[in-house]
């Protein structure tokens, strides 16, 4: 029993198809071997390098919060004179940032998403996301909610 050319061309084709196959797989996991031995051999360098007081703060500065224990007054010149005896002008408090900057009234204790500007207090961001054009006031960019800041 002989097979007839055309059982041979598939046998052929089958054959070469498989080979190749093969291949490519040999090939790419050489390949996989050789990435991952460069990932090893640039994680155990780095560690030697002494980074890793730089990764401990910031790990200390990602757990610091948001709120610090007592905010530094900013006079930005208003009272330059006058620091020490304390008798600053009416606008320490709009210029260390704490006073709305809509109604001058309340504190600033809220957030713009996603630009993330803290400028008014809650009524006022309120009434600023109720409006038709809902913007921020410092970028004008469209707001998609509005956070509240707790305080500690």
């Amino acid at each position: 029993m002989t097979l007839s050319t055309e059982d041979d061309d598939e046998w052929c084709y089958a054959l070469s198809f498989f080979a190749r196959l093969v291949t490519y797989g040999a090939i790419l996991a050489v390949m996989v071997v050789i990435v991952l031995l460069i990932l090893k051999y640039l994680t155990e360098s780095g560690d030697e390098s002494g980074d890793s007081e730089d990764v401990r703060s910031a790990a200390q500065s990602e757990t610091d919060p948001l709120w610090p224990e007592k905010a530094m007054p900013i006079t930005y010149g208003t009272c330059e004179d006058d620091v020490e005896i304390g008798s600053c002008s009416s606008g320490e408090d709009l210029y260390d940032a704490r006073i709305c900057i809509i109604c001058y009234d309340e504190q600033r204790n809220c957030f713009f998403v996603p630009c993330g500007h803290s400028a008014t207090c809650y009524d006022c961001a309120q009434r600023i996301y109720e409006e038709e054009n809902k913007v921020c006031p410092v970028c004008r960019r469209i707001i998609g909610k509005i956070r509240k800041l707790f305080a500690p």
